[in-house]
């Protein structure tokens, strides 16, 4: 039996083996796929100081920092932002995840490539699409939006469409700004949700769309007129992925007996966004450290691990709840309007103040981290 088995191998489930690994319990990963998603399914724009905390400078994968930041909304409503301190960064997913996979090798973590969960005997024995059963003291769940082990010990994991983020994005070469992103906010192209444009360098880019489930719109149509509007059709799609993410509260409760969930499993992404890395890496990497004290009978059970999220979990919810009380596009524009006049007026006056405020939040984390020891 394992220490610790994790379910998921994207960067919660990875974050969760490192760290587990490092405190010296024994780890088993499984992922079905043979490796990471190529492309990965992402748009792949994180914070400077979560880079910074994945050590990315430190890996050889490539980067592009964003000085700046464009919002569109319906009625020509545009807010340019300028990043003074700080930079956001459009990073290679697939190269970060193999990168972490290989370091989690290294470190010792039994690896299961290629093999589904077909089931799982509570409280320890997750059985495989091949028969093989892995058996783990402590289960973590990092199986993303499909919440596999918290649906099957009994956790409500339903998601109503409208809580269901579906994406579509395409790699397009063309001709960009390197170091701005645009975005732009429904209507015509991401009704009640928003569309994307993160370069990779100057000739070649993400361009996506993320809207609400349950509507009926043709997710391709709408991005081909996205992409034909930003490029003039001047351009080259080289691949398109489709994907879902939560969009939901999140998920209560995250630890249930021996069992801790993390990520999109655990319903941690930005519902008003659909951002979810930070916290993915954040939950994914608490939850082995608390694993392993837990295996080596240094806490009595798995409960700080909602106790360090209920801050997290409350600002998740918050947002949750404003959001929903957009239910006509009217309220979706102004409130948008409202928001983005507002920071826009912060960043042009006191620029450091806004990014010093969104940086707080995510040092918070690295602190609550760095204190779980």
């Amino acid at each position: 039996m394992f220490d610790v088995v994790i379910v998921g191998g994207n960067l919660a489930g990875v974050a969760a083996a490192i760290q587990a690994s490092k405190k010296g319990v024994n780890v088993a990963l499984i992922e079905r796929n043979k490796e990471p998603f190529f492309p990965a399914h992402c748009g792949e724009a994180i914070d400077d100081v979560t880079a910074e905390w994945l050590d990315l400078d430190k890996m050889s994968c490539m980067r592009n920092e964003i000085k700046n930041v464009i919002v569109n909304l319906p009625l020509k409503k545009e807010y340019t932002f300028n990043l003074k301190k700080h930079r956001l960064v459009i990073f290679d997913r697939n190269c970060v995840e193999k990168t972490l996979l290989n370091k989690a090798d290294k470190l010792g973590v039994e690896l299961i490539f290629g093999r589904n969960m077909k089931d799982f005997k509570s409280p320890h024995e997750i059985v495989l699409d091949n028969t093989n059963r892995v058996k783990g003291r402590v289960i973590i769940d990092a199986s993303g939006i499909a919440c596999q082990i918290g649906r099957r010990i009994g956790i409500d994991t339903r998601l109503r469409p409208e809580d269901i983020g579906v994406c579509i994005q395409s790699r397009v070469q063309g001709t960009f700004k390197p170091d701005t992103i645009r975005t732009w906010f429904h209507t015509p192209y991401a009704p009640f949700g928003y569309a994307w444009i993160f370069p990779i360098n100057e000739s070649t880019a993400n361009i996506g769309i993320g809207i609400p489930g349950g509507q009926k719109v043709d997710l391709n149509i709408l991005l081909k007129d996205y992409i034909d509007g930003l490029t003039s059709s001047n351009c080259k799609v080289i691949h398109t992925f489709r994907a879902c993410v939560p969009s939901a509260l999140p998920l209560s409760p995250l630890v249930k007996d021996n069992v801790m969930i993390v990520g999109d499993a655990a319903r941690l992404a930005n519902p008003a966004f659909g951002s979810g890395i930070e916290n993915a890496i954040f939950s994914g990497g608490l939850a082995g450290k608390i694993a392993a004290n837990y295996v080596h009978g240094k806490i009595s059970s798995l409960k700080p691990y909602s106790d360090f999220m209920r801050s997290k979990i409350s600002t998740l919810k918050k947002v949750y709840m404003r959001k929903t009380k957009l239910s006509t596009e009217k309220k979706f524009i102004r409130a948008y309007q409202r928001v983005f006049t507002v920071l826009f007026l912060i960043n042009k006056l006191a620029p450091n103040l806004l990014e010093n405020r969104v940086v707080k939040t995510i040092e918070k984390d690295k602190f609550i981290f760095e204190s779980c020891q």
